[in-house]
């Protein structure tokens, strides 16, 4: 992001958000401590601690009488944004908060897990801290009763619209809305966002979580999510709109995306046949699965010859299908009671001989990354133990299936079979192989896939046995997706650094949408691809004659800012070029004073895609053009557009030195900035208006400058 007063990266800005400082040694966060000395180092914790801190210094401050203000903590999948937010409940009780929400999930398995390990972390049931489960009208007594003796109350409620509306009921009484509260909505881009913004309705959860933000005189909300597509790209102007956003990094030993679809992604991933990953009807173990079940079967030999008492999972995500799960598990089963039978033969059957060749295979790839692999002869030996201790799971809602929350693994080698439940709010103990070939046809969104991706977590001591196998397109996908989600990580962290309010931060996010992706679901959030190669050129410009007036005035004071400016004919017609203009300068001292709101053509897209040019190295200057040294040219608004570009001289040949090309014409080849200063009449225009209209020429034989966004439509 581009200062609107000054140079990227240089001067600190004032935001809209009061900060303050809150205490981060009091009684609650070091009794947290206390509880994961063993667990987390000093320097990590000190991280946790002061990224809470940054979160709650820029809620309200608990002496405020009246305020709100919403918040949104970005970490990653499987990062452990839950020790975070308990952080920040711990810290706002130190510092005067009464009162903590947490909006924990949609299902009732994912609330009584939230539930149990805040009641456990913060030694809840204290007379000082009580928690209240789902609470109705009937323990607002209670609620009040905890508040008016000093103490902290601790709700944890369904993201359900009646459970919330109990909620709003119990603390909109006058003796209680007073009290300064903390919400933390976990998972917060899942139910909370508006579905229905598209009819002009509000969608029932949305609704809910609005009324009990209003009922609040003071209070925060904090969404918490791996995924904030689409809270980025919600309207400014939505109720759930973040006021501030903070980067929750992940500690040591975390795998995510750049461990497995980095650079050294071969290392991890095994692709699978197209035909497989498409084929939904699979009769049997197909042989991509087949191979993956193998490897994780040597996988688990080799990690329970070292430590003898830990899990070893494998998931199986390959349709939303619930009878393809069924079908999938009963041949997995089949398949591992063959294998046994097979594994107990003498070592010269045919049938052992063929899957100890299986087994080999695993074996020698796990041996290109295990640390100090047991021998064959030692895994070999083991393979039959490792084979009877599995259980094949099925995850979904038929009778026989399972929630893979609340419900405990009960061998040592499990192998999950399933779909959407497999997803959001899931930790697999000891997840190790990852079998994934679904993906939607057509379109996919970026934020759903993210959330699919399980395999992510605190796996480093055992990262050498992990495997994903998937068909070649989905591990271009996730390629991609690491792209994206490095993108606008870094994009957030300059941010920060420049101290820029998360509303003042460009909706721009890196994604190739040719590729079938998304950010997010259309119906919570309107987005549009932004590309910037060729002409982009602002045929709706500035009416507003104060308006028109100033942006006048700025690339007045610019153009006089550079005395190197020198006038150059084309032709018959004659412009003032500044060549090897300096991009931060384009961006600071021209983008950022020229008002294009209302327009079509976004100048804050524009300088956030310069800026990330200019930070990627590839565009440090570029060429800014005065169209006619800055003179006037007259132009007619015609349904609504008007087009400030001037074509080809008439009736002359190219070699005729009058000749103008066009002003689309005179880039040669390189980035191209230009001015225009025209004077519109026509269209609903009572008399003509002295403006001005942009554009920008970007290079399309140039992979360097071919970066594909979407960004946020303001005017769907």
């Amino acid at each position: 992001m581009v200062s609107p007063s000054g140079a990227m990266g240089v001067d600190p800005l004032s935001t809209a958000l009061r900060l303050w400082g809150p205490s981060i040694d009091g009684e609650e966060i070091q009794r947290l401590r206390s509880r994961y000395l063993e667990r987390v180092d000093d320097d990590e914790w000190d991280d946790v601690v002061q990224t809470a801190a940054s979160i709650l210094g820029q809620c309200p401050n608990p002496t405020d009488r009246e305020r709100r203000v919403t918040g949104l903590a970005l970490g990653k999948v499987q990062s452990g944004k839950t020790l975070s937010y308990t952080s920040l409940i711990a810290l706002a009780i130190d510092n005067g908060y009464r009162l903590t929400v947490v909006l924990a999930g949609t299902k009732n398995p994912l609330l009584e897990q939230n539930y149990t390990r805040l009641y456990n972390d913060l030694e809840a049931g204290r007379p000082s801290l009580t928690p209240f489960k789902n609470p109705t009208p009937q323990d607002a007594d209670v609620v009040r009763s905890v508040l008016y003796s000093g103490g902290h109350a601790l709700i944890v409620v369904l993201k359900h619209r009646g459970r919330l509306d109990d909620t709003r009921r119990v603390l909109s009484t006058p003796e209680l809305r007073g009290f300064p509260t903390l919400i933390i909505d976990d998972e917060g881009d899942e139910a909370s966002l508006n579905t229905q913004f598209r009819r002009g309705r509000s969608s029932a959860i949305y609704r809910n979580i609005l009324a009990l933000r209003g009922a609040l005189q003071v209070h925060a909300y904090v969404a918490y999510t791996a995924t904030p597509q689409a809270n980025l790209l919600i309207s400014g102007i939505d109720g759930l709109s973040p006021d501030f956003g903070v980067l929750v990094e992940p500690g040591k030993g975390y795998c995510g995306g750049a461990t497995f679809f980095g650079p050294n992604r071969d290392r991890y991933v095994k692709l699978v046949s197209l035909a497989e990953a498409e084929d939904e009807q699979v009769q049997g173990v197909p042989d991509g699965l087949r191979q993956a079940i193998a490897t994780f079967l040597v996988g688990g030999a080799i990690r329970h010859l070292r430590e003898s008492n830990v899990r070893h999972s494998m998931l199986i995500h390959n349709s939303d299908s619930r009878a393809s799960h069924e079908r999938l598990q009963a041949a997995i089963k089949n398949l591992m009671e063959l294998w046994r039978d097979s594994l107990r033969l003498s070592d010269n059957d045919p049938a052992k001989h063929e899957l100890m060749l299986l087994m080999r295979v695993a074996y020698d790839d796990l041996c290109s990354t295990a640390q100090q692999p047991p021998t064959w002869e030692e895994v070999r030996a083991q393979l039959l133990h490792e084979a009877w201790l599995v259980e094949v799971w099925m995850v979904n809602s038929l009778r026989l299936g399972r929630d893979p929350i609340g419900t405990p693994l009960r061998l040592k080698n499990n192998i999950l079979v399933g779909g959407n439940m497999l997803g959001r709010g899931v930790t697999i103990e000891g997840l190790a192989v990852t079998y994934i070939t679904r993906r939607a046809k057509n379109d996919t969104n970026a934020d759903t896939m993210e959330q699919r991706a399980r395999w992510f977590g605190y796996k480093n001591d055992y990262l050498d046995v992990c495997r994903i196998y998937v068909s070649a397109r989905l591990r271009d996908d996730y390629t991609e997706l690491l792209r994206h989600e490095d993108d606008f990580w870094e994009a957030l962290r300059r941010n920060q650094r420049q101290q820029l309010s998360i509303r003042e931060w460009p909706r721009m996010l890196s994604l190739d949408s040719n590729m079938g992706l998304k950010p997010t679901r259309s119906s919570v959030a309107s987005f549009r691809r932004f590309g910037a190669v060729g002409w982009d050129v602002q045929e709706h410009p500035i009416e507003d004659e104060a308006v028109a007036a100033r942006n006048l005035q700025s690339v007045r004071l610019f153009l006089a800012q550079h005395t190197e400016a020198y006038a150059r004919r084309f032709g018959n017609v004659e412009h003032l070029v500044i060549e090897d203009c300096p991009t931060e300068d384009v961006i600071s001292g021209l983008l950022a004073n020229i008002e294009t709101e209302g327009t079509g053509w976004d100048a804050s897209y524009t300088s956030e895609y310069l800026a990330r040019l200019l930070l990627a190295g590839v565009l440090p200057s570029l060429n800014v053009m005065f169209m006619v040294k800055g003179g006037i040219r007259e132009r007619t608004k015609r349904k609504g557009r008007v087009n400030p570009m001037q074509g080809r001289t008439p009736g002359r040949d190219s070699s005729d030195p009058r000749y103008y090309p066009g002003d689309e014409n005179i880039h040669e080849g390189r980035v191209q900035f230009q001015v225009h200063v025209v004077r519109v009449k026509g269209d609903g225009l009572d008399r003509p208006v002295e403006t001005t209209a942009l554009a920008l020429f970007i290079p399309k034989d140039d992979p360097r400058f071919d970066l594909r966004y979407v960004v946020r439509d303001d005017n769907p």
